[in-house]
């Protein structure tokens, strides 16, 4: 709350400051808006999922190789039991069975291993993503708002943790959405048929 009312207070001495410096020229952007229409959005999530789907198949197939071992073992630790053998072959099933339970406890690291692992590469891969379009999304703003002449750009359509947008009302006039949105797809490639 306090950090919020300090943010106004800055936001406030500044468009002051501004103000008496000449001529205050106000818009705002509904960066919602932005994130969802800007092409390179809906290609970064594809481009997720697919990775997403990549790790879930990479996944399956170790968890396919865990069951089959798990079921040798099992298998192994039965026969390793059964009294018709003689004492020698119930050892060596024995033997074998501690060797596919090694290979059970193997295979369940190596799935934890890379689950990890992946885990934190997409996390680390889709901050990257992130980043490149705030600065795509950012210069955009600028752009227009060097066209535009305005003096301060406000983001609309970001929920703040109460709830409330981050802009409470602004004039639809001075909405510079399209405007962006227009820079922003200027370079988006034909739909394909």
């Amino acid at each position: 709350m306090k950090k919020r009312l300090l943010t106004g207070l800055m936001v406030a001495g500044f468009v002051a400051g501004v103000a008496g410096a000449g001529e205050l020229k106000l818009a705002v952007v509904d960066t919602s808006r932005v994130l969802k229409e800007y092409y390179k959005t809906a290609l970064a999530e594809t481009h997720i999922q697919q990775q997403f789907d990549d790790i879930a198949a990479e996944r399956d197939k170790l968890m396919a190789q865990h069951k089959k071992l798990k079921q040798d073992f099992e298998t192994l630790r039965v026969e390793s039991q059964n009294n018709a053998l003689t004492e020698a072959a119930r050892d060596k099933k024995k033997e074998q069975a501690e060797e596919a339970l090694s290979a059970v406890i193997e295979i369940e690291n190596t799935i934890r291993e890379k689950a990890a692992s992946r885990k934190k590469d997409l996390e680390g891969e889709g901050r990257k993503i992130q980043g490149e379009l705030a600065k795509s999304i950012k210069a955009a703003v600028s752009a227009c708002s060097q066209k535009g002449g305005f003096t301060l750009v406000l983001a609309q359509g970001g929920l703040l943790a109460n709830g409330l947008e981050s802009v409470m009302y602004a004039d639809p006039k001075m909405d510079i959405t399209d405007e962006v949105l227009k820079i922003l797809n200027a370079d988006k490639p034909a739909a394909k048929e």
